[in-house]
């Protein structure tokens, strides 16, 4: 497969911008003499612009376009005669390179570029030079650079690429530079500097890029983080779940609560951010499981579990203590806006059932609730959450005790 530019006639149809830019023209008329003229364009598109010269071309000729003062430069072809000015005749010329890329004009994106734009994957093209003419959203995702950044700059520059022996990949053995020289397609798995320094392994196809008249004129790069490097995230998050989530329910475990709750008092200290503790401890648990078995008590607990996840704001965390005891951290809350969170969560747990054998069960729960101090540790205030849901309990469940 190869990337090709669109069809002459498409890119002609593409948005005009009208603006002046004063360029030098040469070439070499149609009396076969060699002239250089300077003029200024009545307008811009993206891979074109009008201008008016004042001697006749042939149509298809190669004129040489240099931007006056910057010395800037690119090839165009006269693509038509388009009428008489009193500066000129007016011709259509058509360049290789973008006039995005040449003179630094920002079009209005067209629809394969905005498809380019959303895909999750890198691209970038770059000219003969190997100078980055486009970048798109993906690569700035994957690599931290801006499209500001490097577009313009010499790609080696910018990203230099290894082996996985850590071997740059010097310019006569990268890929790109390859299919610039000789049109083939290549895919390799390298790994790519991102800015903040450190090497990430991707996936990488190169793509020559032709004009309408099949010529090399650049080439695209489209990369991707490499399938063995996603395998590994993959078992680092599946490993992190082993050690912070309850394999019953879901819901982070004792040791990351903790962890939460840590952070929590450090971020109250430091901003004033009020934040509190409820403990839930299912009423009578142990005679659900003695009348209806492990399984209906195991059903219960992840009801409940499930009942707090969706009845807590999405601020809120619920994790689950140990036995049937859950924890929750609010942030955000004074005592009575603590209080009638607890409220409403028991109000629901109440309303929640599992079906048995022959009908459906059903539990309450004491709730205790306390506000963090920030002379607390994370032990010292679930303890205290602790104490007050016992109250609760010996008062006869089913109700919320805070303090």
């Amino acid at each position: 497969m190869e990337a090709q530019f669109p069809d002459p006639a498409i890119r002609r149809r593409s948005e005009r911008v009208s603006i002046a830019f004063p360029l030098e023209v040469a070439g070499v008329d149609l009396t076969g003499q060699r002239f250089s003229d300077q003029t200024k364009t009545t307008t811009v598109s993206m891979y074109g612009c009008c201008l008016p010269i004042p001697r006749l071309l042939k149509p298809d000729q190669q004129v040489q376009l240099t931007r006056v003062l910057t010395g800037q430069s690119a090839v165009g072809r006269v693509v038509a005669p388009m009428g008489d000015q009193p500066e000129g005749h007016l011709y259509g010329v058509e360049t290789d390179d973008s006039c995005a890329g040449l003179w630094g004009i920002q079009f209005s994106s067209p629809l394969y570029q905005k498809l380019i734009d959303n895909m999750r994957e890198g691209a970038y093209f770059v000219n003969l030079d190997r100078k980055i003419t486009y970048w798109n959203e993906g690569a700035e995702q994957l690599s931290g650079y801006a499209a500001g950044e490097v577009v313009g700059q010499p790609c080696s520059e910018s990203l230099a690429d290894v082996d996985g022996c850590g071997k740059q990949l010097c310019d006569q053995d990268s890929p790109l530079k390859q299919t610039l020289i000789d049109g083939r397609p290549r895919t390799t798995d390298v790994f790519m500097r991102h800015k903040q320094g450190h090497r990430i392994p991707v996936n990488v196809q190169v793509l020559p890029m032709r004009n309408s008249a099949g010529k090399i004129v650049g080439a695209a790069k489209v990369f991707r983080e490499s399938s063995a490097y996603r395998r590994v995230e993959r078992r680092v998050s599946e490993l992190e779940q082993l050690a912070f989530r309850d394999p019953l329910t879901g819901l982070p475990n004792r040791h990351y609560f903790e962890l939460k709750v840590e952070h929590a008092l450090d971020e109250q200290r430091r901003f004033g951010r009020q934040y509190g503790l409820l403990m839930f401890d299912v009423d009578r648990f142990r005679k659900a499981n003695d009348d209806h078995g492990h399984e209906v008590g195991d059903a219960l607990l992840k009801a409940l579990a499930e009942t707090l996840a969706r009845t807590l704001r999405s601020g809120d965390l619920v994790g689950r203590w140990g036995g049937e005891e859950f924890l929750t951290l609010a942030a955000d809350v004074d005592e009575i806006a603590l209080r009638l969170v607890g409220e409403r969560c028991r109000g629901l747990i109440a309303q929640s059932s599992v079906a048995t054998v022959s009908s459906r069960t059903a539990v309450t729960v004491s709730i205790g609730g306390t506000l963090l101090s920030n002379s607390d540790s994370a032990q010292s205030a679930i303890r205290r959450a602790d104490e007050l849901t016992s109250q609760s309990s010996r008062a006869g469940g089913d109700q919320t005790t805070t303090g």
